[in-house]
């Protein structure tokens, strides 16, 4: 990789943090339509440096609205716990968009190691 390559790959990483940092501020404030043109810019930037936002970025927003998930007041998260496993369950509470994460038990975790 060409050190212009990880240098545009850096100022879109920090770009991203940046912009979702003000993303997260102005859903504080209610300004959803200012919230999601951020997120969608955290995306275009994602795209075209051809690098993947951080996992809290990632899982920071709704898929379908585009609005970043804040549990309480734009997101609800739950655990949902089941035979097989145990899962997070975050719904974001204006489009009812559903992402679940499975949880790894300690058992899994030993098994592994």
């Amino acid at each position: 990789m060409s050190r212009r390559t990880e240098l545009l790959r850096d100022m879109a990483l920090q770009r991203m943090k940046y912009l979702y940092r003000l993303a997260i501020e102005e859903t504080r404030r209610e300004r959803y339509d200012l919230a999601r043109r951020y997120v969608e810019l955290i995306i275009k930037y994602g795209h075209k440096a051809r690098v993947k936002p951080p996992r809290y970025i990632r899982r920071g927003y709704c898929r379908k609205c585009k609005i970043p998930l804040i549990p309480g007041l734009t997101s609800r998260v739950r655990i949902q716990s089941e035979g097989r496993g145990s899962r997070v369950v975050v719904t974001c509470l204006l489009c009812g968009w559903k992402r679940r994460y499975m949880i790894k038990t300690l058992e899994r975790r030993l098994r592994r190691e």
